[in-house]
């Protein structure tokens, strides 16, 4: 290995490999820069393997990785996620990391691009794992469920509300789309009444 290799390094102040580029080498040790910090750890060569790297904007589809545990999850992620990519495919699971700000990616154009579309035809969306459930209800004549799941405050009230947002933008039946806006328009009333205070989220959801 060069200096300036790629690598992933296993050191005590972190649970899983972290990623990093080798700054010198000197017998059996290594020196490395952390691609996520300012820290610099000096390591034995049985603490390292080589790292491959995903591109600038990390990798859609995360069964695609070339390294494939713990830390390059994470590390993928948060190099989507800083890039506002806040959508990452695991096969047929979507990965969806709360940006707790408004990001414009659910107008009219974006569901007309996921509109009847093949889950891997575009970039990661919620709205593709929505066309997905219809298409294949309608396909195979028979009931889906989409299962969002996650901490406080992650995200779980919006993301079903994306999805029913899509499938009214979406819906040709019109008692079908009556009953789905209505839906949308008693989210509002039901989140006074049922929402709680929680020590990550001041209007956690309370439904279940």
């Amino acid at each position: 290995m060069d200096n300036g290799s790629l690598v992933w390094v296993t050191v005590p102040e972190f649970e899983y490999p972290i990623p990093g580029v080798i700054k010198t080498q000197r017998g059996n040790t290594i020196t490395v820069s952390s691609s996520v910090s300012d820290q610099v750890f000096t390591v034995s060569d049985t603490s390292w393997v080589r790292r491959y790297d995903p591109g600038p904007h990390g990798c859609p589809d995360m069964i695609e990785l070339p390294d494939l545990h713990e830390g390059s999850i994470l590390h993928n992620i948060e190099m989507r996620y800083n890039q506002q990519l806040i959508y990452t495919y695991v096969g047929s699971i979507l990965v969806a990391v709360n940006p707790y700000k408004p990001l414009e990616i659910y107008d009219k154009t974006t569901v007309r691009q996921y509109d009847g579309q093949l889950i891997s035809a575009n970039a990661p969306h919620i709205f593709a794992i929505a066309c997905n459930a219809y298409t294949r209800m309608f396909k195979n004549r028979r009931d889906q469920c989409i299962v969002i799941s996650g901490e406080s405050g992650s995200g779980k009230t919006e993301s079903t509300k994306l999805v029913l947002q899509y499938l009214a933008a979406t819906n040709r039946g019109q008692r079908i789309n009556t009953i789905t806006e209505q839906i949308l328009e008693a989210t509002p009333i039901l989140e006074s009444f049922g929402n709680a205070r929680t020590v990550r989220n001041d209007n956690s959801s309370r439904f279940g």
